[in-house]
């Protein structure tokens, strides 16, 4: 039980880092970008998936990430991003 709650969690903190992501990159202009990047630790967040997901598992999420986003909503994702792995490890939702 603890594994598929920690691939939940690991899940819905990488959906919810990419929903902050995308909306910081919607309005930011190019030049702006160049001068502070954005969205450089997204690897972080797909260890976490990897640590407790399949690698099916990534690869649907990674391919579907913007349906599901949409699906389950922000709201959702920043409730369950902001729970810690069963294993105790370090939070690191934003």
């Amino acid at each position: 039980m603890s594994n598929e709650s920690n691939q939940v969690i690991a899940i819905a903190r990488f959906l919810a880092y990419k929903s902050n992501l995308n909306k910081q990159l919607e309005h930011m202009p190019e030049e702006q970008y160049y001068k502070n990047p954005v969205g450089l630790d997204v690897g972080t967040y797909i260890q976490d998936m990897m640590k407790y997901c399949s690698e099916q598992t990534v690869d649907i999420v990674l391919k579907n990430q913007y349906k599901m986003i949409e699906r389950l909503g922000v709201e959702y994702l920043s409730l369950i991003a902001n729970m810690e792995f069963v294993d105790g490890s370090e939070i690191n939702a934003r």
